[in-house]
């Protein structure tokens, strides 16, 4: 084996404990120790911008952890069309399923990198560290929470008020894991927003232009967007 194929294997098995991610994701409760062995039960797997990772209905074989970039999950209607539930970031946690079966799909956003778990040996190993499935019982309900957010956004609100609701819950989402909350990323497309929230992508762009001359948000570029007056953004939706 050359020095180099003996120093990407060793970095392979050492990804855990250099994992950026660690600190907020569901390992970060696991010692040196165990974390070693747990990084034995785990595969890491790349994935380019719009790849599937997993079809809704398929045999649910595997479970998933983001440490680099940012996932979309949605459901196939019975008429064909898509439901964006919402979208996943680095520490999230999913591949939830029913009856052995993916409850949704998942598609990449950009260039995505994740742990990939073999369902079995994973549930065997939380068995034994119930510290461990704790900490994922609380990322796993994160899914739900989404659901439930979409629910809220779709429910009552106006255009303005969803496009508010979806620009604050996304700066929660990132000040969750640590992250700077403001700038803000959208890593999805317009069009992904439009479906998510229910609305046209023109639609969407007009309440964007109108939250940009309103001095409330600035477009640093498409995909980055300072929120110039939080307050004034909450305002929409008390």
């Amino acid at each position: 084996m050359s020095s180099d194929n003996a120093n990407n294997l060793e970095e392979y098995k050492n990804r855990c404990n250099i994992c950026k991610i660690r600190s907020y994701s569901f390992c970060r409760c696991l010692d040196d120790d165990k974390l070693q062995l747990f990084s034995d039960i785990s595969t890491e797997k790349n994935y380019q911008d719009k790849q599937n990772i997993f079809i809704q209905n398929d045999p649910a074989k595997h479970l998933y952890n983001i440490t680099e970039g940012n996932v979309k999950i949605y459901q196939l209607l019975d008429d064909g069309r898509i439901q964006i539930v919402g979208f996943l970031y680095p520490g999230d946690f999913f591949g939830s399923y029913r009856n052995n079966q993916y409850n949704y799909s998942a598609e990449a956003i950009g260039n995505l990198k994740i742990c990939v778990f073999d369902q079995k040996i994973l549930d065997k190993y939380l068995d034994e560290n119930p510290v461990l499935a704790k900490e994922l019982l609380h990322q796993t309900s994160f899914e739900l929470t989404l659901a439930q957010d979409r629910i809220t956004v779709l429910g009552k609100l106006n255009a303005g008020e969803r496009i508010a609701t979806f620009l604050l819950n996304i700066s929660e989402q990132r000040k969750r894991i640590g992250w700077q909350n403001n700038p803000i990323s959208l890593p999805m497309t317009r069009q992904d927003i439009a479906d998510y929230l229910g609305l046209t992508i023109e639609t969407v762009s007009r309440e964007f232009s109108n939250l940009k001359s309103s001095n409330i948000v600035k477009f640093m570029t498409s995909k980055q967007i300072y929120l110039t007056n939080p307050e004034a953004l909450q305002s929409y939706i008390v």
